[in-house]
């Protein structure tokens, strides 16, 4: 494969997790909390134990031979992503996917590509690479204020067209947890960076390069997996909605598509940057990023999410997207000029 074939590879991953919550939008019988325990088991514990099982040789070898504390650092790093995990599916069930898929992956890449910037290379904040990285961060908070306030005049729009008086904090507070779960997000990539000895030890037992980064993902998501649980169990207990499951079994199709296609995606993404090289962390993580919103955006008007909304607030929206786009291209331009 060359760079035609990992371009391809991370445009599909994009579009697939970019739509991957619609199925959400397809529930009858089930509640959010019922959704959210299946895809949360079928996307943080089954589908990545089965990827890395299935395409990595002797890999139980591989965790009985790294040491305790090797396990322990994605593990954690992943237990904290998980409360982004989670802030994305409850955001999405209040506010939609546009708007969640908009704030969170321009949070998300914005904070990704700060922190090494500040932590590990502050010396490039003097060069083209940083001032340009710089001033991307600025142009995408612009987009995501766009964004939450085109959010904020639609729900009250909508709320006045249905005679409801909805509070404005409400709204506010989920779109803070739409900024914390934004910024949390990253930390996903920090836990497979602590797992560098893992991906050593599997290519040490005849794992192929690319499919090296898989053996972190149990370990990594298992700790997103426990945030998860935790909060959608309490929900379901306190909301008794447990018997919601045996009322429309039929239903569960949608939490294990949707579960699988994230993590299908997100292994397609990791092996498609293999193919782009120092592409990967400039122009393919650009490209993974943009379709992300301009999918979630187009699954949002798909499912009605902006219907009956007065066009200029639509208009914000669509300006707000357009500035993310934006400054996800100078984002990728400050990335490949730093290499």
């Amino acid at each position: 494969m060359g760079l035609v074939e990992g371009f391809a590879l991370t445009l599909l991953a994009g579009t697939m997790i970019g739509g991957n919550l619609v199925p959400m939008k397809w529930m009858k019988a089930w509640k959010w909390e019922n959704f959210w325990l299946v895809y949360s088991i079928v996307s943080l514990l089954i589908v990545p134990f089965c990827l890395a099982f299935f395409l990595l040789p002797h890999l139980s070898a591989v965790y009985a031979a790294a040491p305790a504390s090797t396990l322990a650092k994605p593990f954690l790093y992943g237990i904290l992503w998980g409360v982004a995990q989670l802030g994305a599916g409850i955001c999405v069930d209040k506010i939609g996917l546009a708007l969640t898929g908009s704030i969170l992956n321009g949070l998300c890449a914005a904070f990704g590509s700060l922190t090494p910037l500040f932590l590990q290379h502050s010396e490039q904040l003097a060069q083209t690479s940083g001032k340009l990285l710089l001033g991307a961060t600025v142009v995408m908070l612009v987009g995501v204020a766009l964004c939450g306030w085109a959010g904020l005049r639609r729900e009250k729009s909508s709320s006045g067209a249905a005679g409801v008086n909805r509070s404005g904090n409400a709204y506010l507070g989920v779109m803070v947890l739409a900024v914390v779960s934004g910024l949390l997000a990253a930390l996903l990539n920090i836990a497979l960076a602590f797992g560098g000895d893992i991906v050593k030890l599997a290519e040490a037992q005849g794992a192929a390069p690319s499919w090296a980064v898989f053996s972190v993902w149990p370990i990594a998501l298992a700790g997103g997996l426990v945030v998860n649980l935790i909060y959608t169990v309490y929900l379901l207990s306190t909301r008794h909605t447990w018997g919601n499951f045996g009322r429309n079994i039929g239903e569960i199709r949608n939490p294990i598509l949707g579960g699988a296609i994230w993590m299908i995606a997100i292994a397609i993404y990791s092996s498609g940057t293999v193919y782009l090289g120092v592409l990967g962390v400039s122009v393919g993580w650009s490209l993974f990023q943009i379709t992300m919103i301009v999918v979630g955006n187009l699954a949002g008007i798909w499912t009605g999410e902006w219907r009956a909304t007065p066009r200029p607030v639509f208009a914000t929206n669509v300006i707000g997207v357009a500035v993310l786009l934006l400054a996800t291209v100078m984002m990728g331009a400050a990335n490949y000029a730093a290499h």
